[in-house]
């Protein structure tokens, strides 16, 4: 019997493994094919050159400012309000159906086509408040996009704080907002997960604009 599960638990690795080959080395052949024929085509004049002849020669300068300018206007849009959602659902919010729906509808979004975005911003940055195609149009939906990212690993990271120091602060006269701000966030930062969700939310902006435990 025992033979016969060592068995079947080696023919069950096989396959798992044999499905993340068929996975890993198709891309992999992507990557290698890609660095091979576009390496040679890099250098200072592509980098630094503005496109001409329809875009057909010439560099990609304006193209790299851009998506510069993008992540950081999405960024400045986004990371403020997400951290303040997350704190108030994770501090102030009551655990009821409403803060678990409000919840669940964040954690959905994060899953949403960023087609789906473009769209909606189309229609309510550039069509509704005539914003136009513009690098604003553009950060606030991508700010959007981001922004489920954010308040879920921001939660996570908040909830993760064990409520023993909550309650301890509290029992010695803090107030709510001075526990959060001296207690909870310098835990966070006392793990380093406050720059490790940094870095994740510039990965997710710059991923959702080419299209998370992460802690805040």
């Amino acid at each position: 019997m025992k033979k016969n599960s060592q068995r079947t638990q080696k023919i069950a690795f096989f396959f798992l493994l044999l499905a993340t080959l068929l996975i890993i080395v198709p891309v992999g052949l992507i990557v290698i094919i890609i660095i091979q024929k576009g390496l040679p085509a890099i250098n200072w004049q592509f980098l630094t050159d503005m496109p001409r002849q329809g875009m057909r020669a010439g560099g990609i300068f304006p193209a790299i400012v851009g998506t510069v300018y993008l992540v950081l206007g999405a960024i400045s849009f986004a990371l403020p309000i997400g951290l303040l959602a997350a704190v108030y659902l994770s501090e102030y919010a009551r655990d009821n159906f409403l803060t678990r729906l409000i919840k669940l509808s964040i954690v959905n979004l994060a899953g949403v086509p960023s087609v789906v975005y473009g769209l909606f911003g189309l229609a309510l940055f550039v069509v509704f408040f005539k914003f136009g195609a513009s690098i604003l149009s553009g950060s606030l939906t991508l700010g959007l996009m981001i922004l489920p990212i954010i308040i879920t690993s921001s939660v996570e990271a908040l909830e993760s704080v064990p409520q023993s120091f909550r309650e301890v602060s509290l029992s010695l006269g803090a107030s709510k907002w001075q526990t959060i701000r001296n207690i909870v966030r310098a835990e966070c930062r006392r793990e380093n997960s406050l720059w490790h969700s940094f870095g994740f939310v510039i990965y997710g902006a710059v991923s959702k604009f080419g299209g998370g435990d992460y802690k805040i």
